[in-house]
């Protein structure tokens, strides 16, 4: 009896095809998922790329908002305890222009207006991890200066104008920052200029001409500062919440991640199972086959 090679060879390739159908059903059983290598499943693969994209763009966004939310709110602190300092000063200011206050009064005024104002420029060369806040881009160095040899002082601002964003995974930016020209001024005008021209003022002893006017610009300059101040608040919310949201989004990626490639252990054992049957019969097959006598061992 002569048997048909090719029909031999097809069961050979069976068991060969049995025998990694094995392997791989094992290899996902042991790892947990189905997608081990690109040629397992092309399209999966591809797939799950993005979501470790996606997820890798929102990991990154999350850890650089936690910094910036740090910053942002040693800022906020700042610009609160301004806001507390020039409140502070408006009353003084109303207080010493009221006409009942005699030298020693007027000069103890200004002597606590040279206090504040010391206390706001401290204040706007305020820092966080070595960076300084109001600096714009020149965050290395701190960005007022005073200079109290004319009188009234004046104050020089050594930072520019840039505006920091922090940019979300969506590609939208949220400021992070607050230029110091913004928010104190600088040269003649802004809250630390109206603060020294008030020190002038009262330091004589007597109310100048333009104590009253003085303290209105400070109001005035207050508001701008409160202007800011809101600004910056909504920045801070905006990142706490983007930050939220990303946060959310990538466990939603990473659960969608995990149905993608994730394996089926009973669905596996199963197939796992029968394929193991199959290639037992499969070789069982070949070995009865092989025992049977031959064509020439028939003609002996």
């Amino acid at each position: 009896m002569r048997i048909d090679p090719n029909f031999m060879q097809g069961l050979v390739g069976a068991v060969d095809q049995t025998t990694a159908n094995e392997q791989t059903y094992t290899n996902e059983i042991s790892t947990g998922v189905s997608v081990n290598n690109l040629s397992d499943n092309p399209v999966a693969a591809a797939q799950d790329y993005l979501l470790r994209s996606s997820i890798s763009v929102n990991d990154s966004f999350v850890q650089s908002a936690s910094t910036m939310e740090s910053q942002l709110q040693v800022t906020d602190t700042a610009m609160a305890s301004v806001v507390t300092q020039l409140n502070s000063a408006i009353s003084l200011a109303t207080e010493g222009n009221n006409g009942t206050l005699n030298a020693n009064d007027l000069q103890s005024i200004a002597n606590e207006l040279s206090g504040i104002r010391d206390q706001v420029l401290s204040l706007a060369n305020s820092s966080y991890q070595g960076q300084y806040l109001f600096g714009g881009s020149q965050t290395q160095s701190p960005p007022f200066s005073l200079n109290t040899v004319p009188t009234p002082a004046t104050v020089n601002y050594a930072g520019d104008g840039a505006i920091n964003y922090s940019v979300t995974p969506s590609g939208q930016k949220i400021q992070v920052n607050l230029p110091g020209d913004q928010v104190f001024g600088s040269g003649s005008t802004g809250v630390i200029a109206d603060l020294n021209r008030m020190i002038a003022d009262f330091s004589t002893g007597t109310p100048s001409a333009t104590s009253a006017a003085d303290a209105a610009s400070l109001t005035t300059a207050l508001g701008t500062v409160s202007q800011q101040r809101v600004l910056l608040d909504n920045g801070l919310t905006r990142l706490q919440s983007t930050s939220t949201y990303a946060q959310s989004n990538t466990a939603q990626l990473q659960a969608a991640q995990n149905t993608l490639i994730q394996s089926n252990p009973t669905q596996l054992a199963t197939e796992l199972s029968q394929t193991e049957t199959q290639n037992t019969s499969l070789i069982d097959m070949i070995a009865s086959l092989d025992s049977q006598p031959t064509l020439f061992s028939v003609m002996k």
